[in-house]
This record gives structure tokens, C-alpha cells and sequence, in this order.
């Protein structure tokens, strides 16, 4: 339990000037004006770990209220702390993993933005990388000065891990759908981490989302409000507002940008869109697969995968999800997940396969239902032609994906599917 907390401001100023005496004499202000009380003895039960939300209009007295807290519990302010100059993945401590998923809880999962410095981004995405950087490495060492200038290797080698973050102004700048989405995320980050939040903003939108541990409401006037709540595990407060639909090959240039590998199809058996309201937001493209995979005929336990009655049989039961974008806007907040599932689900075969180098950094397929079989291991040594085109549009990606190990997942799809019982094994 914090020290009562009791904010009080003079009307008079500190320094008083011909200006300010006239304002007073214009408005008929008595030289006793009694203080503009913004709390009085308010006790607010905050404890580690805990995300606090103070709400309340503008003039309500919320960020006097959290700079009272912040003082007492220590916060680091996100809003003043210096950032690194470095790009963003090496610029928080820890595993690459470590790393994505604080990124990602903020809003920065773009691959391309993680090779940006702070300098480089916009202010919006400078202040979700100001929450997930104060959240990581936010304070100060008490044994010696931090440099001026970063060393480039390891930009966070003399901070630590604070006990509360400190964040005015929360979402204020965002659009209130990334608002929802970088309040849910924060949730998480606060539950995974232990570090505490105190977040203060006008929108009271994000309240669900953001779950607090201690609501705080301002009604201005030294009128104080504090409810203590249990967080509860729950979906983004707008999933119902997202609806899965059949699409066609042409929604794929809308998502093409937003992939990291090459934006060229393959054959194309079916295309599912995710739509929030009118907006597309998501697309599942599926495919037919390869002929033949070593990791496929481990899994299933094939032999001679390659003659025409496999060759069938793999072509009338088992599909590949060749590509998933979901728009950077909804990433992070268990949407991915639950859309791929259904995605797969409405597919009428009893198999779905994937290969991903996301597979690394992110375990979202395994979230969807996906069974991680293995890694595909290439040898470095091996020609670019050996792994696709030399030459033509997929040239580029053939080059680029030699140094990539992706990670191979199987979904049975044979109890999800909307259309029966599966067809047995390919």
C-alpha cells in the first residue's frame, strides 16, 4: 500500500508580473484563492507487477496522479528516457526470441522496421519502442554513468530491468484499433515480465484490453476513484468484429508488401480472407504441395513417395499454406492464430503442411493446432539453382532463402474439418 497521496495546485503563480497581476484583476481573482485540489489522501494498493490505469478528461489531475506514484515506486519514464542508437533488435537484451516478443507486444513486429533505428521511426512507432525498451532495460546502473554514445554491439549493456514503467499520454497518438492492440499486447508484457505499468490516458476504450490490476478514475475536482480488479484471461475486446470469408488469388497483391519473401504464388487451390468490418486485415493462400519432402516421409511414414499412387493420394489429402500475412496493425494479439486454425479448418483436406523460418522466433502455428515435425537444413555449400530458379522472378528469393532453415509443420486437419471426418492418411 503506497503513502496517501494528496496533489494540491496554487491559482496564484510562483512568479508573480504585471501579466499575471492584470489576468487576476480582469477575472476578479481574490489574492486568497483557495488551492485547485486534484487528490486528497487517495490510497491506491499497488503492488509489483501490477498495471495501473488512471483515466479521466484532460485537467482531471490523472498525470499528477502517476508522477505522485511514480515517485514512490520508482518508474522509469518512458516518455524522457534516452533511446539507443541502434537498430531495434539490438537494442534489447536477451535471446532473439526475447527480443521479437517484447518488440512485437509493442507493435513493432514489421521484419523490415526491427532493422531501423529509433531515429528512423515515426513517433507513433517511436513511443510503442519507448514501452518495450523502458520494459527491458529502462533504468540507469547505479555503478557507473552510461555513455553518451552506444557502443553498436550491445547498446543496453549498462541499464537493467526496472520495476515500473511510467507511460503518460497512453495510445494517445495511435489509431484506437493498434490502440487496442498495443494496450492487449501490454497485458501480456506485463504477465510475462513482472515489470509494473503505470499508463495514464484520456480513451477509456483500452481499459478492456489493457485489463489493469488498479483502475484509477479522475472525475476532476479532487473526485478520485480506485478500483482494485482480478485480470482475466480474454480474447481483444473487438475479435467478434472479425469475420473469416472464402477470397480469390487477386487479394493477394493487397498483403504482397507486407511479406518478407517473395510475393510470387505458386499453384493456388484456395484463398481465405480475414475482414475487420470492411477492411481486409489477413490472408491464408494454400497450395498444392512439393513432390516430395524428406520431413513429410519421416512424419508419415512413407515409401516410395514419388510414384503416381502417392503422387495422387498426397494431391486429393494434403494441401501446403504457402503464405500468411496479417496486417502489422493486428499482430501480437492471438488473431494470427485463431485465423490460421479456422483458415485450415475449412479446408477439405485431412492435412495441411507448412515451411517456416518464422518458425524460429515465432510459435504461432503452434498455437493454430500445427505439429512442429523439424528443420529443413540446407547445405551451404550447394549451388543457388539447387533450391529454385537461377534465373526469372523467383530468382531473387531463391537466393535469399538458401540461408534459410524453415522449420516444417504438419495440421491434422481430419477432426477440424467443417465438411466431415478426414479421409485417412496421405
Amino acid at each position: 500500500m503506497l503513502a496517501p497521496i494528496t496533489v494540491r495546485y496554487a491559482f496564484r503563480p510562483a512568479r508573480r508580473s504585471l501579466a499575471t497581476g492584470q489576468v487576476a484583476d480582469l477575472f476578479g481573482l481574490a489574492d486568497g484563492e483557495p488551492e485547485h485540489t486534484v487528490a486528497a489522501g487517495v490510497a491506491l494498493d499497488v503492488r509489483p507487477g501490477d498495471l495501473v490505469l488512471f483515466t479521466g478528461p484532460s485537467g482531471s489531475g490523472k498525470s499528477s496522479l502517476l508522477r505522485a506514484v511514480a515517485t514512490q515506486v520508482g518508474a522509469v519514464d518512458a516518455a524522457t528516457l534516452a533511446l539507443p542508437d541502434a537498430p531495434l533488435i539490438d537494442a534489447l537484451p536477451g535471446p532473439i526470441e526475447q527480443r521479437l516478443a517484447a518488440l512485437g507486444g509493442c507493435g513493432l513486429s514489421e521484419a523490415r522496421l526491427l532493422l531501423r533505428t529509433p531515429a528512423e521511426l515515426s513517433e507513433g512507432q517511436r513511443y510503442r519502442f519507448r514501452l518495450a525498451y523502458a520494459s527491458q532495460c529502462g533504468m540507469r546502473s547505479a555503478e557507473r554513468e552510461v555513455k553518451t554514445e552506444w557502443p553498436s554491439s550491445i547498446p543496453h549493456a549498462e541499464l537493467r530491468t526496472p520495476h515500473f514503467v511510467a507511460a503518460d499520454e497512453f495510445t494517445a497518438t495511435l489509431d484506437r484499433t493498434l490502440a487496442k492492440v498495443v494496450a492487449f499486447n501490454l497485458r501480456k508484457l506485463v504477465t510475462r515480465t513482472g515489470v509494473g505499468v503505470l499508463a495514464a490516458t484520456t480513451h477509456d476504450d483500452i481499459a478492456a484490453d489493457l485489463n489493469p490490476d488498479v483502475w484509477v478514475r479522475c472525475r476532476g475536482d479532487g473526485e478520485v476513484e480506485v478500483e482494485r480488479r482480478t485480470p482475466e484471461a480474454r480474447r481483444i475486446s473487438f475479435a467478434n468484429e472479425l469475420r473469416v470469408a472464402d477470397g480469390t488469388r487477386a487479394d493477394w497483391p493487397h498483403f504482397a508488401p507486407w511479406h518478407y519473401r517473395s510475393h510470387a504464388l505458386a499453384f493456388v487451390t484456395r484463398v481465405v480472407v480475414l475482414w475487420h468490418g470492411t477492411e481486409r486485415v489477413g490472408v491464408c493462400v494454400f497450395g498444392t504441395p512439393a513432390a516430395s519432402l524428406a520431413l513429410r516421409t519421416k512424419f508419415f511414414g512413407l515409401t516410395n513417395p514419388r510414384s503416381r499412387l502417392a503422387l495422387s493420394a498426397l494431391n486429393a489429402q494434403l494441401w501446403v499454406l504457402q503464405r500468411v500475412v496479417l496486417h502489422p496493425t493486428y499482430r501480437g494479439a492471438g488473431i494470427a492464430a485463431n485465423f490460421v486454425r479456422e483458415a485450415c479448418a475449412s479446408c477439405p483436406v485431412s492435412w495441411v503442411e507448412t515451411l517456416t523460418a518464422m518458425g524460429h522466433a515465432n510459435p504461432f502455428f503452434e498455437r493454430a493446432g500445427f505439429v512442429r515435425v523439424g528443420i529443413v537444413r540446407k547445405d551451404r555449400d550447394t549451388p543457388p539453382g539447387q533450391y529454385g530458379s537461377r534465373t526469372g522472378p523467383s530468382a531473387d528469393a531463391t537466393r535469399r532463402n538458401r540461408f534459410s532453415d524453415p522449420v516444417y509443420y504438419v495440421f491434422d486437419n481430419r477432426l477440424q474439418r467443417k465438411d466431415g471426418p478426414g479421409r485417412g492418411e496421405p
